[in-house]
C-alpha cells in the first residue's frame, strides 16, 4: 500500500492505538468507580457519538458519557475545544436529554508531561448554565505504569438534571445493545 501527500500513516495509527488504549483505561476507571456498570465503547446515544458510555446499576442507573481528546502540548487548548465539542454534542445549554454525568478525558500522548491543572475559565465553562451539573475532567496518562494512576480525575463531575426521557433512553439502549463490559453472574 502506497500513500502520497502529507498524510502520515504511522502517526495516524499511533494516535488511533492511543485513543483505543485511552478508551480501555477509562472503561477500567468507570468499572471501579461505579456499582454494577454496563460499559459501551463508541456508542451512539441519543443520536450522538460517545467514546465511552456507562450505565450504572446493570443498566438501570445513572448514565455516564465520556468524550476522549488528546492533550498534545497545549492541554488548555485541547480542553477548551473538548468542552466546546461536548457542550455542542449534548446540547448544553439547554437540552432535554443529557447524560447524568459527562466527562472530558484528556489523553497525555507524550512521556514526561506534568499534571494538568485547569484554569478558572475552564472550570467555569464546565458548569451547566443553571449550575446543576458540571462536566468532569479526567486525565489519561498512556505512559503511566501504575494502573491506579493511569486515569485521574482532575475536576469532579457533578450530576446534571435527570429527566424521564434520559431514563427511558437508557432503558432502550441497554435492551438494544450489547455491552462491551458488564458484570455477569454464573
Amino acid at each position: 500500500m502506497v500513500f502520497s501527500g502529507t498524510f502520515d500513516y504511522q502517526r495516524h495509527i499511533r494516535k488511533e492505538h492511543g485513543r483505543g488504549r485511552a478508551k480501555n483505561l477509562v472503561q477500567e476507571y468507570l468499572i471501579h468507580q461505579l456499582l454494577f456498570p454496563k460499559v459501551y465503547l463508541d456508542a451512539e446515544f441519543n443520536g450522538r457519538n460517545v467514546d465511552v458510555l456507562a450505565i450504572d446499576r446493570e443498566g438501570t442507573g445513572d448514565v455516564h458519557a465520556v468524550y476522549v481528546t488528546y492533550q498534545g502540548t497545549h492541554a488548555e487548548d485541547a480542553l477548551e475545544m473538548s468542552l466546546a465539542n461536548i457542550a455542542a454534542n449534548v446540547g448544553i445549554p439547554p437540552a432535554v436529554i443529557v447524560p447524568h454525568f459527562i466527562y472530558a478525558a484528556i489523553v497525555n500522548d507524550g512521556p514526561g508531561s506534568s499534571k494538568y491543572v485547569p484554569s478558572e475559565q475552564i472550570i467555569q465553562k464546565s458548569f451547566a448554565e443553571d449550575g446543576v451539573g458540571r462536566m468532569g475532567i479526567l486525565y489519561v496518562d498512556l505512559f503511566e505504569d501504575d494502573p491506579k494512576l493511569q486515569v485521574r480525575p482532575i475536576l469532579k463531575a457533578e450530576r446534571f438534571r435527570s429527566s424521564k426521557e434520559v431514563v427511558e433512553l437508557a432503558d432502550r439502549f441497554v435492551a438494544e445493545h450489547t455491552a462491551n463490559w458488564e458484570l455477569r453472574e454464573y
